[in-house]
C-alpha cells in the first residue's frame, strides 16, 4: 500500500491547479497526510485502513481543513484522491469525487464519505 507524504501532496497542488494559490494554513495539508497514514481502529467493526479509505481521508481532511485561501480547495481534495487511487490502479469518476466533497461539507464523516466510495468503485 502506498502512503502519501506532505512533499507529495504539494506535488498534486502544483501539478493540478491551474494557478499558484495562496496556501493559508498549510497545516491542513499536514493534517490529511497524517490522518491518511493512520492504522488507529478504535471500534472493531470499522473497515481496515485500506487504499480506498486511505483516499477518502485526504478528501475529507482536505475539504474540512482547507489549506488555501482559494476557492479551489474542492479541486484540491478532490485531484489529491483522485491522484492517490490513480497511483493504486483505481479510477474513480470526478462527479462521485465532487459528490463526496459536498458530502464532507455538508457534514458526513470520513468513514461515510469512505463506504460511499467502496460502494461505488464495486
Amino acid at each position: 500500500m502506498i502512503l502519501a507524504d506532505a512533499a507529495w501532496l504539494w506535488r498534486v497542488m502544483a501539478t493540478y491547479l491551474p494557478s499558484d494559490p495562496t496556501v493559508w494554513d498549510p497545516s491542513g495539508v499536514e493534517a490529511a497526510v497524517a490522518r491518511h497514514a493512520s492504522t488507529v481502529r478504535m471500534v472493531a467493526d470499522q473497515p481496515e485502513r485500506d487504499h480506498v479509505w486511505r483516499a477518502a481521508a485526504l478528501l475529507h481532511t482536505l475539504t474540512v481543513c482547507p489549506p488555501l485561501d482559494s476557492p479551489m480547495n474542492e479541486f484540491y481534495a478532490m485531484a489529491t484522491a483522485h491522484a492517490y487511487l490513480a497511483l493504486e490502479d483505481v479510477k474513480v469518476s470526478r462527479e462521485l469525487l465532487a459528490d463526496l466533497v459536498e458530502a464532507a461539507q455538508r457534514g458526513a464523516g470520513v468513514h461515510e464519505v469512505g463506504d460511499r466510495l467502496r460502494a461505488a468503485l464495486t
